[in-house]
């Protein structure tokens, strides 16, 4: 905090206070960024990490790849069944004493039952890498909010260390003005209030800007270097020129959601035909070896071993089961069915509530870029004028300063809640870039 004495300057800088002034504004009206960067932080870089990096997204592929192996287990033949029996009291036969048995059976499902099991298993896989593709644009989403409030941050940051650099030199110029008796000690204090309110809104964006970049580092499961001298680039894409109708069929088309609940329905219709077929028998077939010994009684026991061919029929008696597991399937698939249309349901409003915020922030850029800001910058000029001729005091110049930098922080933020309105409506579409609409 600068004092009153720390401020004397020599009469003799009251010559440079146009200069100042001239600098002051000139500083204020620019708008270049600094070309001096020690990273750049690329969006589509860093879309491109988290869908290879982010382990919540491996482990769902993981998930997904394992669910496709399933289709090869539940489409196979059941495993055979072995069985020996031993006998300690051997039987006597007609072809001799009965010693042990060998038995192989084989159970056979009524045919079609495993290749409908197999297709329930591939569908369920497919469904899960749906979903796995949705949680991946869903991180998308993420990355794109987290980036895009970096840049806000960033940019305000930026504005507040410019309106300080320019209330230092308020302050000399209202230094030298108290020293001549042209200016009050009030300016003074004034400017200083006002830049260390600043300092404090400066500490604020700084934590911001940490908890954006950690969010960041946590999407793509590595540090980010979010420093204020990082470059983020930005491209706001226009409103798209189609109606809500249409967007809502692209986002149909397009979204992992909308293709999963028609392979759901799929599945279900594949469930109800596996519980129809339900009805119908499973069979078994079985081999038996008798291992007969020779006997004395009766003559014609000439101790030859045996074989024995068998078939059993699994009969489905138990039929109040079979019909509701049917109908359990059938309701299935009607839930299915609503489960589409409360979807679309959600996309034409999601669809029509995004495109409604992105004209409305579209709007007020344009009142921001072509009304407010301009007249802001006209009214600066203005008053510097007649505060070099002595027709304002210094409060007003601030005020006229305090005012062009709450416009265009206020066109930053416009500008975040656009830009975030557009990764939404991208999401709602299913697609990496409005500029992917043609």
């Amino acid at each position: 905090m600068h004092t009153l004495t720390s401020l004397a300057l020599p009469i003799r800088r009251w010559a440079t206070l146009p200069v100042l002034l001239a600098l002051c504004v000139s500083t204020a009206l620019a708008q270049a960024p600094a070309t001096d960067t020690l990273r750049t932080l690329d969006l589509p870089a860093l879309l491109a990490t988290v869908r290879a990096a982010n382990p919540s997204l491996q482990a769902e592929r993981l998930r997904t790849e394992a669910l496709g192996t399933r289709s090869r287990q539940v489409s196979a033949l059941p495993d055979p069944t072995f069985a020996f029996t031993y006998q300690p009291f051997p039987v006597l036969t007609a072809r001799g004493t009965q010693r042990t048995q060998w038995r192989v059976e084989q159970k056979i499902p009524f045919p079609g039952k495993l290749g409908l099991k197999g297709e329930l298993a591939d569908l369920s896989a497919d469904i899960a890498g749906y979903e796995t593709e949705t949680f991946a644009q869903d991180l998308a989403f993420q990355v794109k909010e987290a980036y895009y409030e970096l840049y806000r941050i960033q940019q305000q940051e930026a504005l507040i260390l410019d309106f300080q650099d320019r209330l230092r030199d308020f302050e000399e110029v209202a230094a030298t003005q108290f020293e001549v008796g042209r200016g009050s000690q009030q300016a003074i204090l004034k400017a200083q209030l006002e830049r260390n309110t600043l300092s404090k809104r400066a500490l604020d964006f700084a934590r911001l800007r940490r908890t954006a970049a950690e969010r960041l580092s946590r999407l793509l499961d590595r540090p980010v270097a979010a420093t204020p001298e990082a470059e983020l680039r930005v491209t706001p894409p226009p409103a798209p020129p189609l109606d809500v109708e249409a967007l809502a069929a692209i986002a149909l088309q397009e979204r992992p959601e909308a293709d999963a609940l028609e392979t759901a329905a799929l599945r279900a219709e594949t469930q109800i035909a596996l519980a129809r077929k339900q009805f119908l028998p499973d069979f078994g077939v079985s081999v038996t070896f008798f291992d007969i010994g020779a006997g004395d009684v009766p003559p014609s026991a000439d101790g030859r071993n045996a074989l024995g061919i068998g078939l059993s029929v699994k009969v489905p008696l138990q039929r109040g089961r079979l019909h509701a597991a049917l109908e359990e399937a059938r309701l299935g698939r009607r839930r299915v069915a609503a489960r589409q249309q409360a979807l679309e349901t959600a996309f034409q409003t999601r669809i029509a509530d995004l495109m409604t915020r992105l004209r409305q922030e579209d709007a007020q850029l344009q009142l921001y870029r072509e009304v407010l800001i301009p007249q802001a910058e006209t009214t600066l000029s203005a008053t510097l004028s007649a505060y070099t001729t002595a027709r304002t005091d210094f409060l007003n110049l601030l005020d006229a300063e305090r005012m062009l930098f709450t416009l265009r922080a206020g066109y930053e933020d416009t500008l975040a809640r656009y830009l975030k309105a557009t990764a939404a409506l991208e999401r709602a579409l299913g697609l990496n870039s409005l500029a992917d609409l043609k």
